[in-house]
């Protein structure tokens, strides 16, 4: 009996022995199949090999070419700059998702671009999206990895820059550099640190590198210390980059960290294009009418550079030229003289022209060139080719024609700045406004341009339908400011108010009309909606009061007869017709007029400061540029600013064939709509309600903590003073943490598209 059932129970092992087997069989068959068809979607790039060197991309007959497997093919390189970061999010974040990147990705082929570049290591996510979108393309999507070199060393924490050779920074730029070629080579393994990308990099997307640039743009002080520091150093050579020339020790400097990259490089066996990093400012170029010593200081010549006979992949020049700065673009007579082969006078390409030229037998690309859609702007520059200030149309043809300018002058790519909007930025002219800095990805300001570049736009709301247009329509505010409507729309009406979002939206009705005011993350919103009739403009007069501090003016020199109560205006909107409506700021809270008018004396009669409660308004106004001297004609360029607080009339529904993007207000039938940037009402920070204090009074731009917004809505016909008390709006929301955006594709990006399509062939050589 014993036997028997030792003879079944093996005879029952065996059979789910047998069983198992069977099953891991299968297994293994489907796992096989699975594999089979991954591999076989996937196309495989032809690599070039000799001597045991691998490429994909080189320098033939002074031109970036690419290897398609019967040889070399020439062309000109139509790219984007992608950032490292989101809305909500500082850039040493890293946040952008694979998800993210392929999303991206796919819209870029959709736009026709060849090649991509990041300036620094990004997250794995990047590679390993990078790969996986790649690798089923018979014609890829290139990339230019840049390398971030160490800027906050080389300009010092006193701002006058520092010695590159400086056994610090040096290595830290080394340690970069080495990291990189790895990172590229799917063979790195980063911990983590503030800042920087790190974790477990496997991807391998080196088949898929037109090229590298190393460094960003040079501080011109760090370049000058390290020249006068280091005279007479012993000229590099290495085995695969020298010095050669003329060279200065700061371009002696960067033949080395070159050779470097080179040799980390050749320790995986592959070769590619590579570059310094370069601008204007720095230039090999004089511009002897440049008025900032700055901006022609030193040069750094790549033709200062070479590769030796080992490096087969060959060199370019890469340089950031936009056409607004640095103020020798407009100011230098060659450049103003210049004509294009149609013969259309073009400053821009008159120094395109000229830096072609001296980069005689290498591929020069210039690696960002672009303009913004901002509301505000920083700098003019000719042929209305600004820094902000266009609509999304404009900034999309200002774009098409800079690129054709960049090819027609012979140039090997041009490469947009850039793919999406970036909230984090700041310039000269509005950073000061912005405290704390370090808040500054919290919320859009849509007055710094550096913010509006992308051709993404990412703009607040989950949603485009959780935003508010000026259309003449109101569902957008019904849905803000009604109830809900079904168990579903109750959970999410309660959901957003406990996280902040929503609570912000408050209504009061007044004798003639109703307001209604809320917010997001880059506008206050108005709805003034009349009881009976329709808005008359210019047959009637709005005026607005907002107040967010105390002691502000109880009147108003432009509204006259209206009085504000309950703390005052620090800002006055004033609405009477399409040419003719502004904001206008309490001079005593003028923060432009007391820098630039009282404590820089750039100002001719300005409207210094008055008891804020006497009400006197001045323009609210944005700086362009300090004074000028040209040194080399000895002409006087006055202090530039221009009124910002113009508000143009206009609707803001990307779906409308009238959309503007720069629009501020908008009346049709009993409904009439305004939004205002939040810097435009003394917001510094509105995430966390802090504004600017009376900066006479402060003796500066500091931040406060501010109470509730106070709106003073009136409506008066032309040429009324009779004595009015105007009752305020309390309006207040949660402060946020973590704002709500989405992403839209801006009017530009279909015409430039059709540009970048156009722009496949290699350019024809400068005249």
């Amino acid at each position: 009996m014993y036997q028997h059932y030792e003879a079944r129970e093996r005879r029952g092992w065996a059979a789910r022995l047998a069983r198992l087997l069977a099953v891991a069989a299968v297994f293994v068959a489907v796992f096989v199949a699975v594999v089979v068809v991954v591999r076989w979607g996937e196309v495989e790039r032809p690599v070039s090999e000799t001597d045991g060197v691998k490429q994909v991309s080189t320098v033939k007959d002074a031109n970036l070419a690419v290897y398609t497997g019967e040889g070399w093919e020439e062309r000109f390189w139509t790219g984007m700059n992608l950032g490292a970061t989101l809305p909500g999010h500082a850039p040493g974040e890293l946040a952008p998702t694979r998800e993210d990147y392929l999303r991206w990705f796919a819209e870029m082929e959709k736009m026709n671009v060849d090649v991509l570049r990041v300036y620094t290591i990004l997250n794995p996510e990047f590679y390993e999206a990078f790969s996986e979108f790649n690798s089923t393309r018979e014609e890829p999507l290139w990339l230019i990895q840049g390398v971030w070199s160490p800027e906050e060393e080389l300009t010092g924490d006193d701002l006058e820059g520092r010695d590159a050779y400086t056994p610090e920074i040096t290595e830290i730029f080394r340690h970069e550099i080495r990291d990189a070629v790895r990172v590229v080579h799917g063979d790195a393994d980063i911990p983590e640190r503030p800042g920087h990308a790190s974790g477990r990099f496997r991807s391998d997307v080196s088949e898929y590198v037109l090229g590298w640039v190393v460094g960003t743009e040079w501080f011109p002080l760090a370049v000058d210390k390290t020249d006068r520091m280091n005279v007479g150093i012993e000229s590099y050579e290495g085995e695969f980059f020298r010095a050669t020339g003329d060279v200065t020790p700061f371009e002696g400097w960067m033949a080395w960290m070159l050779d470097t990259f080179a040799q980390e490089e050749m320790e995986y066996g592959w070769q590619h294009p590579v570059a310094i990093s370069n601008r204007p400012t720095t230039d090999p170029i004089e511009h002897p009418d440049e008025a900032n010593e700055q901006e022609d200081l030193v040069p750094v010549d790549p033709m200062h550079v070479e590769p030796t006979g080992a490096w087969k992949a060959g060199y370019f020049a890469s340089y950031h030229i936009y056409p607004a700065y640095p103020d020798f673009m407009r100011n230098e007579q060659k450049y103003q003289d210049y004509r294009t082969a149609e013969g259309e006078r073009d400053p821009y390409a008159g120094y395109l022209n000229e830096l072609r030229a001296h980069h005689e037998g290498i591929p020069l690309i210039a690696a960002e060139y672009g303009t913004s859609s901002a509301r505000g702007m920083a700098h003019r520059g000719p042929l209305g080719r600004d820094q902000g200030r266009h609509t999304e149309e404009a900034q999309g043809e200002i774009n098409a024609d800079l690129l054709d300018a960049i090819h027609q002058e012979g140039y090997d790519g041009g490469v947009l700045f850039s793919w999406q909007d970036e909230w984090f930025k700041f310039a000269w002219n509005t950073g000061p406004l912005e405290i704390p800095d370090t808040r500054r990805p919290m919320w859009l300001n849509r007055l710094t341009n550096e913010q509006n570049y992308g051709v993404i736009a990412t703009e607040p709301g989950e949603s485009i339908e959780d935003t508010i247009h000026l259309d003449g329509k109101t569902g957008d505010w019904e849905r803000r400011t009604g109830g809900p409507d079904g168990l579903g729309d109750v959970v999410d009406w309660v959901t957003d108010r406990a996280q902040g979002r929503g609570a912000g939206a408050a209504e009061a009705s007044y004798e003639d009309f109703d307001l209604g005011v809320t917010h997001d993350e880059a506008y206050v919103y108005l709805l003034m909606k009349k009881r009976e009739g329709e808005w008359l403009f210019p047959g009637e007069e709005v005026n607005v009061g907002f107040g967010s501090l105390p002691g502000g003016g109880a009147m108003a020199n432009q509204a006259p007869g209206v009085g504000f109560p309950d703390g005052g205006l620090q800002f006055l909107l004033e609405i009477k017709n399409g040419e003719d409506s502004n904001l206008w700021v309490n001079s005593a809270y003028d923060q432009h007029t007391w820098l630039y008018g009282k404590k820089l004396d750039y100002m001719t009669d300005p409207v210094l400061e008055k008891d804020p409660e006497e009400g006197v308004f001045s323009p609210w106004r944005l700086a362009l540029n300090r004074p000028l001297v040209l040194p080399q004609s000895g002409r006087e360029i006055p202090f530039e600013d221009y009124k910002v607080g113009k508000m143009n009339p206009g609707i803001t529904d990307p779906s409308d064939p009238e959309f503007d993007s720069l629009a501020d207000w908008y009346a049709e039938g009993d409904v009439l709509e305004v939004r205002i940037p939040w810097t435009m009402l003394g917001y510094t920070d509105p995430s966390t309600r802090r504004v600017w204090d009376y900066p006479y009074e402060a003796d500066g731009i500091r931040a406060v903590e501010a109470g509730d917004l106070r709106v003073y809505p009136t409506v008066r016909n032309p040429g009324e003073t009779a004595p009015v008390e105007v009752d305020p709006l309390a309006y207040t929301w949660r402060e946020w943490d973590q704002p709500t955006y989405h992403e839209r594709k801006k009017k530009g990006f279909g015409p430039l598209s059709e540009e970048f399509e156009t722009h496949d062939r290699v350019a024809e050589p400068p005249r």
